[in-house]
């Protein structure tokens, strides 16, 4: 396990997006926004089963996430991560923490979404072990 910076730590755990990227089935960058947690030791995202970045996670088992901090953005932390893990075991609540912590209000089916739409989008946890980190 690598070891991050404590002030990295705060970051990837505080209000805010990271950008992700992925290597597409074409052999493209796939780069998007998330909102990352950190738990001391793995990268947790939330997203839709079967979504275009899940599937190739999935695929490849590699993904990089790059944060910098709201007010300066020559601080920021990009890490090489690998797939440990894909569940569905705690991902509503986890997103629902995450509404929180980003919009400040309490679920995302219900307050963002229109409730009928947790049905049709299963969501799943995707846990990203950091292997390789480069900080300012």
């Amino acid at each position: 396990m690598i070891e991050i910076p404590q002030f990295y730590c705060e970051l990837l755990s505080s209000a805010g997006a990271a950008t992700l990227s992925v290597l597409s089935k074409d052999g493209s960058i796939q780069s998007t926004m998330v909102w990352p947690d950190y738990d001391g030791e793995f990268i947790k995202l939330n997203m839709v089963s079967g979504s275009p970045k899940q599937v190739s996670i999935k695929r490849d088992g590699k993904a990089t996430l790059l944060a910098s901090h709201s007010g300066n953005e020559n601080l920021y932390i990009s890490l090489r991560c690998e797939l440990h893990e894909i569940t569905p075991d705690g991902a509503i609540e986890h997103l629902n923490t995450l509404t929180q912590r980003n919009m400040g209000v309490t679920q995302w089916y219900g307050d963002v979404e229109p409730i009928d739409c947790e049905s049709k989008n299963k969501r799943v946890l995707v846990y990203l072990r950091p292997v390789r980190i480069y900080h300012t």
